[in-house]
């Protein structure tokens, strides 16, 4: 499988945006008295010097301010693990985001050149291709080698079809998998299993099946729109969410329930987010739409906010074609 084609607008904006947000964060930064490299320390002592007489790195300011974060390459297991690089050769490395202090060292930017998500420092990022049982939610499916056969999905074993469980790994979407790098059954084929312990983010349009798969259980499209890629509209039981912005829809998948965002249905809460640009007349038609979701299954939940929260802030939905 060869990398995802960049998509127009969305690394335009991207790179329009990081320009102000560098300059903005150095100055913020260089106020504070504090580095921009995210290997700060949270004392609020400026005055204070080390045995060579250098200032060491403070932060007097607490929460969320500006930090770089180091950012590694995700790899395509297609490709013998080699690191995926974009038609723009857009390859940083480092990010600056307003991610909190306390996390630096602990959080690390991860991308394939043209998406980028946050996830524990020393994980694996991955492209997540098709695999074994892995299907659309319509009754045939067309593989990344062009074959097409018919599928039956069996939601008792793998997942709602409808949500990112059901568009992860189909045709028309990307999905990267950020996982523990000792994982001895890495989540890089297929859907993940229940309960499997990583950051999952998945790219699609309302232009293909696997994006109305994505969006058509927490927004409203045309019928003929969910019928055509044979989503459900109706969420799974025990899964609950909540409409932040018209455009982005928080999901919360609780332990034992099989739901809509990708690895749910293990011993842990899965949190993630759906983004939805509400543009009227393009949904109303059922035009192409950029659409992008995020789940977040960690044994540390306690990062799955600043997770969601900067995929949120980065994937923000803008009108564009998908």
């Amino acid at each position: 499988m060869t990398p995802a084609p960049d998509r127009p607008g969305r690394h335009s904006r991207t790179a329009r945006l990081l320009p102000a947000l560098v300059v903005g964060g150095m100055l913020v930064l260089a106020g504070c008295g504090s580095s921009i490299l995210g290997t700060t320390s949270t004392t609020s002592s400026p005055s204070s010097t080390t045995a060579s007489g250098s200032s060491p790195t403070t932060v007097p300011l607490s929460g969320e301010v500006a930090v770089a974060f180091p950012v590694v390459s995700c790899v395509n297991p297609g490709y013998g693990g080699s690191s995926i690089t974009s038609r723009t050769g857009w390859k940083p490395s480092i990010l600056v985001a307003p991610v909190p202090t306390s996390l630096a060292g602990k959080v690390t930017f991860y991308t394939d050149g043209l998406h980028t998500v946050l996830g524990p420092t020393g994980w694996t990022c991955a492209l997540v291709t098709p695999g074994t049982g892995s299907s659309s939610s319509s009754s045939t499916t067309t593989t990344s080698t062009g074959t097409t056969g018919s599928t039956t999905p069996n939601t008792a074993t793998d997942g709602p079809t409808s949500g990112q469980s059901g568009a992860i790994a189909t045709d028309g979407s990307t999905t990267l998998a950020v996982y523990p790098s000792n994982d001895p059954n890495p989540p890089t084929t297929g859907p993940p299993a229940p309960g499997t312990e990583g950051i999952f983010a998945t790219w699609a349009s309302t232009g293909s099946n696997a994006g109305v798969d994505l969006v058509c259980p927490f927004f409203t499209i045309p019928s003929w729109q969910s019928q055509q890629a044979g989503c459900s509209t109706t969420k799974p039981t025990g899964e609950s969410s909540n409409a932040l912005t018209p455009d982005v829809t928080q999901v919360t998948d609780p332990p034992g329930v099989v739901g809509s965002l990708a690895a749910s249905g293990g011993q842990g809460v899965v949190s993630g987010v759906v983004l939805f640009p509400q543009v009227p007349s393009a949904v109303s038609y059922g035009s192409s739409l950029a659409v992008a979701a995020e789940s977040c299954a960690l044994a540390n939940s306690a990062l799955c906010p600043t997770v969601l929260s900067d995929f949120e802030v980065r994937e923000f939905p803008v009108p564009g074609r998908g």
